[in-house]
């Protein structure tokens, strides 16, 4: 049997569907548009092929005498490549102690992290409270040398160097030696020294542990892409 409407009643549905199919319509258009942009952050890396930095080395002595060194070496970004399905851009510098050999790593950006193909966190411009690795070094299976913790510091130093004056964040290296290998200080550090849109433009080197000396390598120039 159909059922009559009171014409007054259909006015009242369509009125009443088409209250709600604009409200629908409405809220799928705020919902889309009041989506969350993705995050952006500032590029302390500049991974980018064909990027280059020139450096000069510093010599430090222990009573912070620096003293430049007619030595020169470069950092580039070779090219880009794939490692568990993750892209990183090849990064390749010299040995510490030989200009003539090269140290090559994988690198890529991590929301504000620049980490290598290893998994280790190189810098963050953010965390400045984790300990990225906390690491025991040995001469054999009875003799500690030292116990090396990696994390942020130094926030927004400026420092004046070659290539001109930067604001800089430093992944820090402390070296806690053990007592048979504190002839030269119970503690040592290792810094490299981020400068936003620039890269690392301070870099310490490798230190033996019986010279209090450290040797920096300092920009002197740079290209980026």
């Amino acid at each position: 049997m159909e059922t009559l409407y009171p014409r007054n009643m259909k006015k009242k549905t369509l009125f009443l569907s088409a209250v709600i199919m604009t409200f629908l319509i409405y809220s799928c258009k705020k919902d889309k548009n009041s989506e969350p942009f993705a995050a952006t952050y500032p590029n302390f890396s500049q991974l980018k092929v064909g990027n280059y930095w020139i450096y000069q080395q510093f010599e430090i002595d222990a009573n912070g005498i620096e003293t430049p060194k007619n030595t020169f070496d470069s950092c580039y970004v070779e090219k880009d490549t794939i490692i568990n399905s993750k892209t990183y851009l090849k990064i390749i510098k010299p040995t510490p102690f030989s200009t003539n050999q090269m140290d090559i790593s994988f690198q890529k950006d991590s929301l504000h992290y620049i980490v290598n193909s290893l998994g280790e966190i190189l810098f963050s411009h953010q965390d400045f409270s984790s300990i990225f690795e906390s690491i025991f070094l040995t001469a054999g299976p009875n003799d500690t040398v030292c116990q090396i913790v990696k994390q942020m510091a130094d926030k927004n130093l400026v420092i004046n160097i070659p290539a001109g004056t930067f604001t800089t964040s430093n992944l820090k290296e402390t070296y806690f030696m053990y007592p048979n290998w504190t002839s030269a200080g119970n503690m040592r550090y290792k810094n490299t020294r981020y400068a936003e849109n620039i890269g690392v433009v301070v870099e310490t080197l490798p230190f033996y542990s019986s010279n209090p000396n450290y040797t920096e390598r300092r920009l002197v120039r740079y290209h980026l892409n």
